[in-house]
């Protein structure tokens, strides 16, 4: 599935180095950097979209490392996964929501470092 080009640019307005990247016949978006909310150490990391159901989540932001945080996300239940030939890491944060654009996605996962 393609995604809408809309949303990508709309993604591209807060995220300019972000880009669409194919692993397996699905389009993730990677942003880099992606800047995380106060009190995450780091403060930024190379972030991973995937748009579209994986492992029982409608979506899932994977991140390039591990990071420190006292959010409510702190089950790291995807662990060193290999996508796009890099390893990305993930908390178990299901945004429960249908018909989220792009962006909106972003700041839905990142409500688990809050």
């Amino acid at each position: 599935m393609a995604l809408d080009q809309n949303q990508v640019k709309e993604l591209t307005g807060y995220y300019p180095k972000s880009g669409v990247v194919e692993d397996g016949g699905v389009e993730f978006i990677l942003i880099s950097p992606l800047l995380l909310p106060p009190g995450c150490d780091p403060a930024s990391v190379d972030g991973l979209l995937c748009p579209v159901l994986r492992d029982g989540y409608t979506s899932r932001l994977f991140l390039s490392s591990k990071i420190k945080h006292s959010g409510p996300g702190q089950n790291w239940n995807a662990n060193g996964v290999i996508i796009a030939s890099r390893q990305w890491w993930a908390v178990s944060w299901n945004t429960q929501q249908e018909n989220l654009t792009l962006l909106g996605m972003v700041v839905a996962h990142l409500r688990a470092f809050k």
